[in-house]
């Protein structure tokens, strides 16, 4: 009898900003990622001297560094979260087995889970992004963005400049990989900057790999719609983008065709680590755009497939989806806001036909949010006496109901006052600092040095997960999404001025 499981898929976490990347899925841009997986307890008791490792990964190319976790009175019925650093710099675009060893006294269980792996390159001839997934080759070309009204302007660093990235169409590196060689240095000193903040206009063209027959493509790795690969390409093009301008300071680094759009505000990060968590803020406001727009259940792709029905025997060879995104309110993250999308769609036939299907107006609305959540955590700290900093937290969903358990990913960023930066999780699962299994209450706790005292800043960010099942049917998996932010941190609106990251609180380490 096996007293593990690993129910739900790994997932990737960003290198720079922590943050859960779109579904979870590992990009080859990002580099070094993080792999997230939950461990349940099957049986009805607490674990007994059980541990868990990462044995293997079906792609060789996909290291891992090894880690072995003590599981060991993990609670019935409990999850808990494990993570393994793994570099998929020279990984294969593709689905790839992971393989977890558990080891307790009832003998040894295998447990094998899949992760989604992209690869997001530049194109400079063009100015546009390609997608490689095992599907086909989505291309992306970002015609504009919404940008903040006052660009700002920043020197470069004083040891930019190292891997010649120029602007894009001379470059002889992408700044994607000048950004994936900053990504884990998380410098103190690094601005926000990014050379945009929305999408505005997408022109996407996606080549099957092979051309198909009948009226419907396959899905990208059988699971996620199509807009789940626009959106982790949106989070990996904004954050490489900010994080490579930073580095170089030119004004050069560019990910739009067509320019932007200054009329959103300006994101007011103060330096240091809040840079990072602004980027990941940013791109994930970005995502939630895009999701908004397209949120109907079946992805517009689909829609499209469903107006342009080929002949009998006609193969499709590529498909072009041409979207406009015209935000009505201020696109804010964990809560409602409605956007309107245009959007025209054509297939491109072997036989030389294309067909076309086009919506002039519709409006969709963010569905990932929080009616409400709460957060205790103390206001001072002594040091000195090593007192630990411990938080909890809520979180309620739409219609109220708590969240529990393996439902949110849940992270406490702490920000110092000579820009230290530390994170930690804040966990549902009855083991130390929680005091009960998934009974709402999320907690986390970390300790200060001496060295440490100030006044510090913390920010605690909650995002869904995919909770999608192996025996589900791609149609039915591809509308559970994961990695959305649900927390209340940041607002961009479209009325110039500054739009400041909110903190969830403060507290004075003495």
């Amino acid at each position: 009898m096996n007293t593990i499981a690993i129910a739900h898929r790994p997932f990737a976490v960003h290198p720079a900003t922590g943050l859960m990347t779109p579904d979870g899925i590992f990009d080859v841009a990002l580099g070094v990622q993080e792999l997230q997986a939950s461990v349940h307890n099957l049986t009805a008791a607490p674990l007994v001297d059980t541990k868990v490792y990462l044995e293997s990964v079906s792609d060789p190319s996909l290291t891992v560094v090894p880690a072995t976790y003590d599981v060991s009175d993990l609670p019935p019925s409990a999850a808990r979260r494990l993570a393994w650093r793994v570099d998929a710099t020279h990984a294969s675009a593709g689905e790839h087995r992971v393989s977890f060893i558990g080891d307790g006294p009832a003998g040894t269980t295998r447990i094998i889970q899949k992760i989604f792996v992209a690869r997001t390159s530049a194109d400079p001839t063009t100015g546009t992004f390609n997608l490689d997934l095992p599907q086909g080759r989505l291309n992306v070309e970002i015609v504009s963005l919404f940008a903040s009204a006052q660009r700002c302007c920043i020197p470069p660093h004083p040891h930019g400049g190292q891997l010649g990235v120029g602007p894009l169409e001379h470059a002889d590196k992408s700044f994607l990989d000048l950004a994936r060689a900053l990504y884990t240095q998380h410098r103190a000193d690094f601005v926000f900057c990014p050379p945009g903040y929305l999408p505005k206009q997408v022109r996407l063209t996606l080549t099957p790999t092979p051309a198909y027959d009948g009226q419907y493509g396959p899905l990208p790795f059988e699971d996620p719609w199509w807009k789940i690969a626009l959106c982790l390409l949106a989070l990996v093009l904004l954050i490489a983008g900010a994080v490579a301008e930073a580095e170089e300071g030119s004004g050069s680094i560019t990910v739009s065709t067509g320019g932007t759009d200054p009329n959103c505000c300006g994101v007011d990060a103060e330096g240091g680590g809040t840079s990072y968590v602004a980027a990941g803020l940013v791109a994930a406001a970005a995502t939630a755009l895009i999701l908004a727009g397209e949120s109907d259940e079946r992805d517009v792709l689909r829609r499209g497939e469903d107006h342009t029905a080929p002949s009998a025997g006609e193969l499709t060879v590529s498909e072009a989806l041409d979207i406009e995104f015209i935000p009505r309110d201020p696109v804010a993250l964990g809560r409602p806001f409605s956007v309107d999308v245009a959007w025209a769609y054509q297939r491109h036939t072997n036989s030389g036909r294309t067909l076309s299907h086009t919506v002039p107006q519709e409006t969709g609305t963010n569905v990932h949010v929080l009616s409400r959540y709460e957060i205790n955590a103390p206001d001072t700290i002594r040091a000195y006496q090593k007192e630990p900093f411990e938080i909890t937290a809520k979180f309620f969903d739409a219609d109220g109901a708590q969240l529990r358990g393996e439902a949110l990913f849940v992270q406490c960023f702490l920000f110092g006052p000579s820009g230290q930066t530390l994170r930690f999780p804040l966990t549902d699962d009855g083991m130390k600092p929680d005091t009960a299994a998934t009974d709402g209450t999320y907690t986390g706790q970390v300790s200060f040095l001496r060295q440490e005292r100030g006044m510090w800043k913390y920010f605690v960010l909650a995002q869904d997960v995919n909770t999608a099942t192996p025996e589900m049917k791609p149609e039915q998996a591809a509308q559970i999404i994961g990695g959305m932010v649900l927390t209340h941190q940041l607002t961009i609106g479209f009325s110039g001025g500054t739009c400041p990251l909110v903190p969830d609180g403060h507290v004075n380490v003495i």
